[in-house]
Order: structure tokens, then sequence, then C-alpha cells
């Protein structure tokens, strides 16, 4: 049994432990995405435009249709999508039949009176319609579902099927897409001193326990709509010892007051959006920003700074990985819908949290989710 990349993941007391069947199976699905996504994916190079083709949205569509006419594209595609099924196929009954204990424990980090964080759940809150109409990464139930009371399931879940979808690019506790973004914040704007920091769409927290680490003075906050996915988020964030501040709220409309934070930032949430969503959540970061703050929306790369080949999985996803949205977001240049939605045009731009030759493609399986666009208020 070849484990790959899953040995390297760090175990903290939140995580649902694996028997050596439950590994097994993993690490096949692992290694079989891996063989998908590298020496299958890299196949497909005779069935892409050339290199230098401009990245319209009919060139990105027009590509997919050719590759999906033809029978290795074809079984490319048919084997990517058996195998985003199958990570919450080998998973799922692992974090199930621990589920109660799960639940157990996170109550018990929820009600310790030495807690770190807090935790903030508003049964009002409903996951909006891009998040219900469809399951996303094609997750049964999607990440808001309450399977029971005080339900962390979808969260445990996640953790593992995303160091597993990501092949470990993330880190050990997977905060690399925050930490990244931090970082490039701290390197060229070495005079902003942070006393509070917001992350949209946490999920699971992962990308939030970078900006904790980077700005150990900040007041660390996370909301997300989903409630299982922000109890087992808070609970992890306890087990590993960081304080954050977790919170169920839209990030089309939170419940912050105006001129609240120092940095608004997401990872890898917009592209589960909208059209209309996104002009919601830029008018609201520019609401709760403060005079001098910072916005850094973290997402996938723009398709003008792909080449034809990493074009590909994103406008796959859109269709086969219930992300509708990623082809419409890669193909737009945000910082237009950012001056749309009331941001100087002077003061927003596009960025990298890595630059040189391989910008924004650092961590390509899934995605390549260094891009941020970039906002000072």
């Amino acid at each position: 049994m070849r484990l790959g990349t899953l040995a390297g993941q760090h175990q903290h007391a939140m995580m649902a432990k694996m028997d050596h069947d439950d590994v097994a199976r993993q690490s096949f699905v692992s290694n079989f995405m891996r063989d998908v996504n590298t020496t299958l994916h890299a196949g497909l190079g005779h069935l892409c435009d050339p290199p230098g083709t401009p990245a319209s949205l009919d060139q990105v569509i027009g590509q997919r249709k050719r590759i999906l006419a033809d029978s290795y594209g074809q079984m490319w595609s048919s084997l990517r999508r058996i195998g985003r099924e199958m990570h919450t196929d080998v998973v799922g009954p692992a974090v199930e039949r621990q589920l109660p204990e799960l639940i157990d424990r996170a109550r018990r980090l929820r009600d310790s009176n030495r807690k770190l964080g807090s935790l903030s759940l508003d049964p009002s809150i409903r996951a909006p319609r891009y998040n219900t109409e469809i399951e996303i990464h094609i997750k049964p139930g999607g990440y808001h579902t309450d399977l029971t009371e005080d339900d962390v399931f979808a969260g445990a879940e996640y953790e593992r099927t995303t160091y597993m979808n990501s092949a470990g690019a993330l880190g050990p506790i997977q905060d690399g897409l925050g930490r990244d973004t931090a970082r490039w914040v701290k390197r060229n704007y070495p005079t902003l001193k942070p006393k509070r920091i917001l992350e949209m769409g946490c999920t699971t927290g992962q990308s939030t326990l970078g900006w904790v680490d980077e700005f150990p003075d900040a007041e660390v906050y996370a909301i997300d709509v989903g409630a299982p996915v922000l109890r087992y988020a808070h609970a992890r964030a306890e087990a590993l010892g960081r304080r954050v501040h977790f919170a169920q709220q839209d990030a089309e409309k939170t419940r912050f007051p105006d001129n609240h934070f120092d940095i608004v930032c997401s990872h890898a949430m917009i592209h589960e959006t909208s059209v209309k969503a996104m002009h919601s959540i830029l008018r609201e970061t520019l609401r709760i920003l403060k005079p001098g703050g910072l916005m850094a929306h973290n997402d996938g790369t723009p398709f003008r700074d792909l080449d034809p080949l990493g074009r590909v999985v994103p406008d796959w996803d859109t269709h086969y990985n219930a992300e509708p949205f990623i082809t419409t977001l890669r193909a737009t240049d945000l910082t237009k819908w950012a001056v749309a939605a009331g941001w100087n045009a002077k003061r927003v731009r596009n960025g990298y949290s890595h630059e040189g030759p391989t910008k924004g493609q650092q961590i390509n399986v899934i995605g390549g989710a260094g891009y941020i666009l970039i906002g000072e208020k």
C-alpha cells in the first residue's frame, strides 16, 4: 500500500481516526487522483488550444467541448468525476461511525471555561441559493446541512477530503492559503499592523489559522453560513491552540459595524458564490473595512494568466464538480466588479501571493488559488 501524502496530515484531537481499511481506501483514491491530475491530465495537451491563445470565454468553452468530443478527453473526464465522488465515499463512513464521539468532543471544547476563542451560531441564517440548489463539490448535503443536533459531520469530512484533494499542498494543518496571503500582506504592507481581521467563508477555519499565526497580536474573526462546519472549525481551532472568533453570518450582509476591520479576506470562497453575490460581498467588504484597511480575496488564477492546459480543470469543475460560477469568475477582471461595487478604481488591483514564473499556479492541483483581488480603502 502506497500512502502518498496522507501520512503528512497533522493529527489533532478533533480529527476522525482512520483505521487500516480507511487509510487503504483513501490512499487508493489519493493516488488514483494524483495520476488523473498529472499523467492523464498532461495527455490532454494535444486537444488544447496552442500556447498563447487568448483566454476569452468562448475560447475556453470551445476547448472544453473539443476535449469532451474526443475519446481520450471523455476517459479523463469520467475518471476525474469518479475520483471526486470517491473522496466522500471513502471518508464519509469513517466520520459517520465516529460522529457521536466527535460531537461530544466539540461540545466539551465549546463549553470549556478555558477555551481561547468563541462560537456564535444563528439559526435564522439560511444558506444562499448558490449553496442550496447544488451540492458543492458533489458532496451529498453540501456543507450547510445538519444531520443531527450539534452536528460536525460536514466539517470533519471536509478536513480529510480537502487534504486528499490538494495532495497535501496546503500543509499539515492546511493553513497554506491563509498563511501565504497573510505573508504577502506583511511583505507588501509592512506598516499595516492589524488589530482586527475577518475571514469570510471560512468553512473549517483552515486558512484562518494562517492569519492567527502571522498576526498573533490581532483579533481574528471568521464567518460562514454553515453551522456544521463552524462547530467543527471552532473545536478544531481550540484543539490546535488557536484563538479565533467564529460566527454564523452571511458574507453578503454581515452584522459587523461600519469601519470595523483592518483586513477582510477570503480564500477559495468567491468561486462558490454568484455574480449578484459577489457585488454584495464587495460592497460589504468596503463597508466593514476601516479607512486605510485592506481587502484580500484569494481565489483561483484567472484564465488570462493560465496556459490552455491550465484552463481545463477550472472550466471542468464548473460543469462536473458542482461549482457553476468558476468559469464566469475566471474569465472576469474582478477589479471592474469591485469598482462597480463602490471601490475607488485607483485603489483596487490584481495580485498574486507568489510572484515569478509560476505566479498563481503554485497549488495547481486545486486550481492555482494564489490570485488575490486587492483593495485599499
